[in-house]
């Protein structure tokens, strides 16, 4: 290697390391892929995504309110190198925009921010849903961001997505005031409780956190909606490393189904989604838990058509 070309290699990893870099050593900024600005409503928890770039690890993303001009959100990527979920709920209306640009490992800015995306979030409305990754959106390698992976991206009547990965029945009854209430819905579709039963949970204790779910949305001029839970793939998931508790999941979740069935306003999406086991259906799912984008247009069609046709519809 030459003086001269040593000399570059040095400089350039200084500039790296340090975030001081002039523009012509900056990276290019980074694409944006999340497409809130396509969707009915924002998510309360948006995940934001972006195409990565070659060489880059970090990145940063900064949310500002338009009227304002005030920065609301700064984040740094923490899932993967193209995506970062908010766990700060979107509760005030207004209109938003977002961008990202690369980082140091320290924060410090590498490149210019991308082009700034629109979102507006809006309350009240018609008909929300509270659940967990099955209605955040997503699947396999595919940000909950992005509509494809969406299943209310395939209902014809518009769907708040109140959602959040990872929650259980539990965590869902104890964000119910603060995640439901802002944007008070007349429909509420209740979806979540396999999160409870891959953990060893018993179909009392989920029963028991959706009555109380059912009795908040009463108090509150809710009417609750209550989806039957699909069901899982074992083999799949333990060959993507997914967690799911020994035992009897699926007596768990045929009991729960069974209450579910027998609430006044409920929509029986598990079924079409099921095998002749009584699994997931392996070429709907790519890890066994969550439905790809084939079985999210199953599910958008099925609720979708519920709230079309049901007497509910006169409400939406």
């Amino acid at each position: 290697m030459t003086w001269k070309k040593f000399l570059s290699s040095v400089l350039l990893t200084g500039v790296l390391l340090s975030g001081s870099a002039g523009d012509a050593a900056k990276f290019s900024p980074p694409e944006l892929t999340a497409e809130f600005e396509q969707m009915d409503f924002m998510q309360l928890y948006p995940t934001y995504s972006w195409s990565p770039i070659v060489g880059t690890e970090f990145y940063g993303v900064q949310v500002v309110r338009v009227d304002t001009n005030q920065i609301v959100r700064e984040l740094k990527n923490s899932e993967a190198f193209n995506r970062v979920t908010d766990t700060t709920p979107f509760i005030e209306p207004g209109e938003y925009f977002w961008r990202v640009c690369v980082v140091d490992k320290r924060g410090r800015q590498l490149s210019d921010w991308s082009e700034k995306k629109f979102f507006t979030v809006t309350a009240p409305v018609e008909v929300a849903v509270l659940g967990d990754s099955i209605s955040h959106g997503g699947a396999a390698y595919i940000p909950a961001g992005q509509l494809a992976c969406q299943w209310e991206t395939y209902s014809p009547v518009p769907v708040k997505n109140l959602a959040r990965s990872g929650d259980t029945t539990q965590m869902m009854l104890a964000r119910f005031e603060s995640d439901v209430l802002p944007f008070a819905p007349k429909v509420l579709i209740i979806f979540g409780g396999i999160n409870d039963i891959r953990t060893g949970a018993t179909a009392e204790a989920v029963i028991a956190n959706l009555q109380a779910l059912r009795d908040k949305c009463i108090a509150n001029n809710i009417t609750p909606v209550f989806c039957t839970l699909t069901s899982m793939n074992p083999d799949i998931m333990r060959s993507r490393g997914i967690p799911l508790t020994d035992g009897d999941w699926q007596a768990q979740r045929e009991r729960i189904n069974a209450w579910i069935m027998q609430t006044p306003h409920f929509i029986d999406v598990a079924d079409a989604l099921t095998d002749q086991q009584g699994y997931l259906a392996a070429h709907l799912t790519p890890d066994g838990l969550h439905p790809a984008q084939r079985g999210k247009m199953i599910l958008g069609k099925i609720i979708g058509d519920y709230l079309t046709t049901s007497p509910l519809s006169r409400n939406v």
